[in-house]
């Protein structure tokens, strides 16, 4: 056992249990990428939306009421109080069970040229449409 090791409990006792240096779990430390989804839980989360130009949205998954997923057009519809998302693209099953869970922080529109060069197995969004519900 190394001289650095410290107990839960110890860490508790000196009135930091989410100490940085010692690795806290919640915080993200050791994920693949803390940008694109969330590791822990929080009361506080939000989507981002992401164009190619710049642009970007951001919905909260408090207010998303709906998300319809078809494989036969590659398609997720969500559904907010206030919007309405579609989303375009491959291997969007896996995203859809993400949304499920409410993990995405940020969905990034990929111009469809680069498809050919993406991960296998991750999704990819080519297209991204919302409209304002009336």
């Amino acid at each position: 056992m190394s001289q650095g090791f410290k107990l839960k409990f110890d860490q508790m006792r000196e009135g930091n249990p989410t100490n940085r240096e010692t690795g806290n779990p919640v915080s993200g430390e050791g994920s693949d990428s803390p940008d694109e989804s969330y590791s822990g839980y929080s009361n506080v989360r939000n989507v981002c939306f992401a164009w190619p130009e710049g642009r970007k949205l951001f919905l909260n998954y408090a207010y998303l009421v709906s998300c319809d997923f078809t494989p036969d057009e590659n398609t997720i519809a969500l559904t907010w109080t206030t919007h309405t998302v579609t989303l375009k693209g491959f291997s969007l099953h896996i995203l859809f069970d993400e949304l499920m869970l409410h993990l995405p922080r940020q969905i990034v529109c990929t111009d469809p040229r680069y498809n050919a060069n993406a991960e296998k197995g991750k999704p990819i969004v080519n297209e991204i449409h919302i409209t304002a519900n009336a």
